[in-house]
């Protein structure tokens, strides 16, 4: 399915405006302050029921305003036209609906379509810390799997329930009293841990093709799950017996120190010949062998990539944690594709600026057969004539948004309906 038409009704910087969208490459030019990533924050906000950009919905509405709506509509061969309507005002809350017909949960949005967005703060995703990285994978997974989804849940229960009782032993409760409290954790955690295990696997593949597809030297990328658990198997019951060992430190901490919640991501160079993944990458990450791996050659010349490969957390460029991201985007697409049947939109807000015109065109080449892409630039000039000829051209502003820098409407505007009227 792809988004045809949006509409943003007091939504950031729109008070009332709609925009049409093709099947294919969309390019949506407009000046900085233009509106260009409200434009995807707000197409966003009706897939998911949530901003990319911040948790405080308050923020989404425009200045002076009462309340904000985004009406959406999908189309595709498969099932038709498809209309979404997500509204939120403060003491009302937010309400959602599909062809009409209430949502009931936004897990239950989330399941019906796939969606994926690259905004400035998605860079965060490698140069941001672990926490950030799980729950991304957690949520992409979460809207594919029931059964992922449900065991994301069941850890955090189970880590809340004995982290509080870790406490409760660290001021005096018996030491015992965890026993129910560990093997509950250790299923719960094997559980989330397996599956985590396997999603990054399947992702690797996909991953490493499209990183190498955006790599004009013919650089080799992987992704590394890296887990505490890998040292006993994920098997629940080795994480058990590792659980009882580690009493005395963590009931001094009042916290669990060992389990998936203290997972990571690694976005990795490697060589051409180093397993991309699998039980020996898996060996390496987990040790400390990329750090203490020799360098070769020359100080002030081409040196070999460290055992275990380059992080490119610590050592990419600006351009290449870009790439990075935007591959782990297509790969999640690649996936959800192979799940659903169905190719989902990738939003894509100012990916071209800090490319370089090489990557630039890998990536359009890449975009022409990943179905619908919405992408935002200043600059039309980051794109070839020839590829312009086969895009949606967008240019902004448009008619119902906010002059850059205004905080209320244009005087001669008609007010939006009051929102008893006109929210959901």
């Amino acid at each position: 399915m792809f988004v045809s038409s949006l509409r943003l009704v007091n939504f950031r910087s729109y008070c009332d405006a709609t925009v049409s969208f093709g099947a294919g490459l969309n390019v949506v030019v407009g000046q900085n302050a233009a509106g260009k990533t409200n434009l995807l924050e707000g197409a966003w906000f009706a897939l998911r029921g949530s901003s990319p950009r911040t948790r405080r919905e308050e923020k989404l509405i425009t200045w002076g305003a009462l309340f904000t709506r985004v009406e959406l509509e999908l189309d595709g061969p498969a099932a038709g036209p498809q209309a979404v309507e997500v509204a939120y005002a403060p003491g009302q809350g937010k309400r959602a609906r599909w062809n009409g017909v209430e949502v009931a949960s936004q897990d239950e949005l989330r399941g019906r379509t796939q969606v994926f967005i690259f905004v400035p703060e998605s860079l965060l995703l490698v140069k941001g810390s672990p926490a950030r990285r799980r729950a991304h994978l957690d949520v992409f997974a979460a809207a594919l799997d029931a059964q992922y989804a449900a065991a994301s849940r069941e850890l955090q229960t189970a880590l809340r329930q004995r982290n509080a009782q870790l406490l409760a032993v660290k001021h005096g409760a018996p030491v015992s009293t965890l026993d129910p409290w560990d093997v509950q954790f250790a299923r719960a955690a094997a559980a989330l841990g397996q599956r985590r295990r396997d999603l990054v696997a399947e992702l690797s593949g996909p991953f490493a093709a499209a990183a190498a597809g955006l790599a004009p030297d013919g650089n080799s990328f992987t992704l590394r799950l890296v887990s505490q658990l890998a040292a006993v198997g994920y098997d629940e019951g080795a994480l058990l017996d590792e659980l009882r060992a580690r009493r005395s430190g963590e009931t001094g901490r009042g916290l669990s120190l060992f389990g998936p919640h203290r997972d990571d991501l690694k976005f990795l160079e490697v060589s051409a010949a180093e397993p991309a993944s699998g039980p020996e990458a898996a060996a390496v990450a987990a040790g400390s062998g990329a750090a203490a791996a020799a360098i070769a050659g020359p100080a002030c010349g081409p040196v070999d990539l460290p055992r275990g490969g380059r992080d490119l957390r610590l050592f990419g460029s600006q351009g290449e944690q870009r790439a990075a991201v935007l591959a782990l985007l297509l790969a999640e697409q690649q996936l959800a594709t192979a799940r659903t049947g169905e190719q989902g939109t990738l939003f894509l807000d100012d990916v071209m600026s800090e490319l370089d015109d090489a990557r630039r065109r890998l990536l359009v080449r890449q975009l022409t057969s990943a179905g619908q892409a919405i992408i935002t630039t200043t600059d039309r000039h980051y794109f070839v004539e020839e590829e312009l000829e086969h895009a949606t051209l967008i240019e902004l502003p448009l008619s119902g948004s906010l002059a850059a820098g205004a905080a209320s409407p244009p005087a001669d505007a008609a007010a939006p309906t009051p929102p008893r009227e006109d929210a959901l």
